[in-house]
């Protein structure tokens, strides 16, 4: 983050809502997550300082005590809420005015100065708000110089105000300072005279490099209880001015998006967090914070420090981003319950998306266990492409694991089947599936060998159906396509743990460490939840295996259905080789 800018709301007269203006866009860029300071330097009439509640010391008693030292500037400040801080002119009391003539007009310009490089030092900002004094008097000035990077200047449409402006903009050219005009506040009605006062200023400020804005419109009860609007068109104009400032002020969406990045990069949330809220307030629209994605895609798993960055970007990513997909799918494959947020605002854009509509039904089935709803969506996936076999076979899929619905999922896969008829990965479930619902091994070993000469090298469509031949007493084609899918498989995945334990129960030759194997993989919490290994645990008991009851607590804490402790009253696990 760059230097904090100092911008300085001055005004030729009172009664143009400066105060509020001050107020209110510090409350916008806290609330995005800014170290805003706000420096009430109208000594003469301190009005933020009253608006900001509390008492006690301030820029008078400081002043008459000598400029605090950088460090102990943060103290002299007051926070008025979360990231938003106050510095007041001072403590309001009978005393206050016999204070402030004590201190000489002579040495306030040269204190002011210093006050201000000990708040730079200090670090304590991203942001300086001041609200200066009103008047177009010399000792005005000199606070509004010493104080300010850039000006905002408040006005009123009326003659007065507009020509008093103008003199003000004069000054501001002269000490070489950048100046934006604010108009308003603006009574309601009275639209054609309104044109014509604002056709009137522009042609009077016209002289003067500015940018203008505005208005900021006038509300009765805001100007009667003195309050910053958290809503509203008077907050929608604070939110649109604080925007102007930052920008005004050097702040650039792509520079900051490089300061997110780097944050991102050291893991430092808070601060990416902090940067993120400003970039969209510079570019409301979020256009380019897609580009944070691949920064993003290594910590998409639930944490509590990473997780608000991304339910920022779920609300801030423009509806037609593409990349809100890219968040929505990297989030659900780590498990993280923001990726709802994403797949919300996709759909609600593309709601005849029928792969979106499809991953948000498993979603919604897998993360957040709402299965009615993924129900509704895994329907409309398939309303929007009937004739995807893709579609189709997860829904079948959902029917049998999660509904338990045989007959729908048994139609559903066979549906699935005529529109893929050589799809392993479609076989290959049905497969399963026939074997789990029914126990129909014929149909099951006629669809894995469908399968597997669809896609000879499919290492779980290899282990599958080597469960199906070892539970069925087929010792030695099950042996063969063991070895195969242990050549092809990851070492420490389910796949390998699931390999391990049929080489335990049927085949130890093949592996002859599969007891190790299972032990190392268990232990690092490697699983198959749900896996079935039911009727290979009865086929090794029917075989004389040794250790029955061992493989049947290893085939429940393999599908996750008992603690890893259980295995604790097993010799051969405890001590191995014993």
């Amino acid at each position: 983050m760059q230097v904090a800018p100092f911008i300085t709301f001055w005004s030729a007269h009172g009664g143009v809502g400066r105060t509020l203006a001050v107020l209110g866009v510090g409350r916008v860029l806290a609330a995005r997550g800014l170290r805003v300071l706000l420096v009430d330097a109208d000594l003469e009439a301190p009005g933020l300082s009253r608006l900001a509640g509390g008492d006690g010391d301030g820029l008078v008693e400081w002043m008459a005590a000598g400029v605090p030292e950088a460090a102990a500037v943060a103290g002299c400040c007051a926070t008025i809420a979360g990231t938003l801080r106050v510095l007041r002119a001072g403590r309001l009391d009978a005393a206050y005015w016999d204070r402030l003539d004590a201190w000489p007009q002579g040495e306030r310009a040269a204190a002011l100065h210093e006050l201000r490089r000990r708040i730079e030092a200090a670090e304590i900002a991203d942001v300086v708000l001041v609200d200066g004094p009103a008047g177009l008097s010399r000792a005005a000035e000199r606070v509004v110089r010493a104080l300010a990077d850039r000006v905002v200047v408040l006005t009123a449409l009326n003659q007065q105000q507009v020509a008093g402006t103008a003199e003000l903009l004069r000054r501001c050219r002269a000490a070489e300072l950048p100046a934006r005009v604010v108009y308003g506040p603006l009574p309601l009605g009275e639209d054609e005279l309104t044109a014509a006062r604002e056709e009137a200023a522009r042609e009077a400020f016209a002289d003067e490099a500015i940018a203008l804005s505005g208005p900021i419109p006038q509300h009765p009860r805001l100007a009667l209880h003195e309050q910053a609007s958290e809503r509203g068109p008077v907050h929608a104009a604070h939110v649109a001015l604080a925007r102007e400032l930052l920008v005004d002020a050097g702040f650039e969406a792509r520079a900051i998006l490089r300061g997110v990045e780097a944050a991102i990069e050291a893991q430092a949330w808070a601060r990416a967090l902090a940067l993120l809220r400003v970039a969209i307030v510079v570019e409301p629209t979020g256009a380019s914070l897609g580009s944070l994605f691949p920064r993003l895609r290594e910590h998409t798993a639930p944490a509590a420090a990473s997780d608000p960055l991304f339910a920022l970007l779920a609300e801030a990513l423009p509806v037609d981003s593409p990349r809100l997909a890219s968040f929505a799918t990297a989030l659900h494959s780590a498990g993280n319950p923001l990726a709802r947020g994403f797949y919300e605002k996709f759909l609600a854009d593309a709601p005849d998306h029928a792969d979106m509509l499809g991953n948000f039904a498993a979603f919604l089935s897998d993360v957040c266990g709402e299965h009615d709803l993924a129900e509704t969506y895994y329907e409309q996936a398939l309303a929007a492409a009937p004739d995807d076999a893709d579609h189709r076979g997860n829904f079948a899929n959902f029917l049998a694991l999660v509904r338990g619905d045989r007959a729908r999922a048994d139609a559903c896969y066979q549906a699935t089947i005529a529109a893929a008829p050589d799809d392993a990965h479609h076989l290959g479930n049905y497969a399963n599936f026939r074997v789990a619902a029914f126990a129909d091994v014929a149909g099951a070993e006629a669809l894995y060998r469908r399968a597997l000469a669809a896609d000879p090298e499919d290492a779980n469509l290899l282990g599958n159906f080597a469960r199906l031949l070892f539970a069925d007493g087929r010792g030695a084609e099950g042996r063969e396509l063991l070895a195969r899918a242990l050549a092809l498989s990851e070492a420490g995945s389910p796949l390998r743990c699931e390999l391990c334990f049929y080489a335990l129960a049927h085949a130890p030759e093949v592996v002859s460490d599969a007891l190790a194997q299972l032990r190392e993989m268990l232990t690092s919490g490697v699983r198959s939840p749900g896996w079935e290994l039911a009727a290979n645990v009865a086929r090794a008991r029917q075989d004389g295996h040794a250790e029955p009851e061992l493989l049947a607590t290893l085939a429940r804490v393999i599908a996750d259905e008992a603690p890893l402790a259980a295995l604790d009253a097993f010799v051969a696990w405890v001590r191995p080789g014993a």
